[in-house]
């Protein structure tokens, strides 16, 4: 019998569109419960990317070990738990949150991977850790420069392969390989994707940088209001799209002889490599509108901030767990308000860039 090679990438956005739509267009601003939960642990990072706002961030108000496990209690079965930073392991009680997590429903974990050890490794492997994300940056020297600190790449690679050995034919946890796509990296894209093949990954994700960190500044929102989401966002290529566009095409036709299956952030289609020079170039005189697809987001994900607040996905406090429960938050005052103002804007401009989108063409 042939075995059946399904991407789960798109499975999951189909399965969030469908639980979406219907609140999307009959809750008037109200929704059922999040199907996923994204929880930033931390903002702290042993690594200094030069292109990362986390590490900027500060957090002297880190919510504690039990904190984060009240947090966890609230989340209903069946969903998807996303734990991300800064850098997630570099809590000494990582290990803790993360089984109260794997006991409550499927979890994802975005690093860096220079701090994973055995007992974390074999944790993985056993509790069955859906997707393990894991940052790669450049090839040897490059990564090492971009992370800004020497050794990372070979640690990385090392665990890797540690990883590898300790999961044998097992297909959890899916790994999946992200890169930041950066003008000093182009040359390194296509090593990249056969590393990422060599480890047999589930998905190679290339992502864009955002020019501007608007859509984290909490401060601009706080002080134009509603105005805030029609601020003009501009964007544009930083690097040579041709070049881009080259690397891009030997990629592509590696993936046909492989099971790495290539995403995008923003979503776009990888068999048209057209797509990213039209968004580039239309995004100067297009509405962001007219470049996506209507954003189904805040009716399915929620954001909560290593001192408890709770985001949509925009800088927009809604709420902080310390002071009143998730459920209370995602359908109250505020929440209903933002959905309602997406779903009337179809788009804020301020969200141009995000990795979250889905291009139209």
């Amino acid at each position: 019998m042939r075995k059946l090679n399904i991407n789960y990438s798109w499975l999951y956005d189909k399965i969030q569109e469908a639980y979406s739509l219907s609140s999307y267009y009959f809750g008037n601003g109200k929704s059922l419960l999040p199907l996923r939960y994204t929880l930033e642990l931390t903002y702290r990072c042993n690594l200094n990317c030069s292109y990362c706002y986390v590490g900027k961030k500060n957090s002297k108000n880190e919510l504690i070990t039990q904190e984060w496990f009240n947090i966890i209690d609230q989340i209903p079965a069946f969903r998807l738990i996303t734990l991300v930073g800064g850098e997630v392991l570099i809590r000494k009680d990582f290990k803790q949150i993360l089984e109260k997590c794997l006991d409550k429903g499927k979890v994802n974990i975005v690093t860096n991977a220079t701090l994973l050890n055995d007992e974390l490794i074999k944790t993985f492997v056993d509790k069955k850790l859906l997707l393990l994300s894991v940052s790669i940056d450049g090839i040897g020297e490059n990564h090492d420069r971009n992370r800004g600190h020497a050794g990372t790449f070979d640690k990385v690679v090392k665990n890797l392969e540690k990883l590898n050995q300790v999961k044998g034919n097992k297909k959890q946890p899916m790994l999946d390989i992200k890169t930041v796509v950066l003008d000093n990296n182009l040359d390194d894209l296509v090593e990249i994707y056969k590393l990422a093949d060599y480890f047999g990954a589930d998905f190679f994700t290339p992502a864009f940088l955002k020019e501007s960190d608007l859509q984290q500044n909490g401060n601009l929102r706080e002080t134009f209001g509603e105005e805030f989401y029609k601020i003009n966002y501009p964007i544009k290529p930083y690097f040579d799209m041709e070049h881009f566009q080259d690397v891009f095409r030997q990629i592509r036709d590696l993936s046909k002889k492989s099971k790495t299956v290539i995403r995008f952030y923003p979503k776009f289609n990888p068999d048209d490599l057209n797509q990213i020079k039209k968004f580039y170039t239309e995004a100067k005189i297009k509405k962001v509108q007219d470049i996506y697809d209507p954003c189904l987001y805040p009716w399915a994900n929620v954001l909560i901030t290593p001192e408890g607040d709770i985001y949509p996905c925009l800088s927009y406090k809604v709420g902080n767990v310390r002071d009143i429960p998730i459920k209370d938050v995602w359908n109250g005052e505020k929440f209903i308000e933002f959905r309602r103002n997406l779903k009337r804007n179809k788009m804020f401009t301020s969200c141009q860039g995000c990795c979250q989108l889905k291009v139209k063409y």
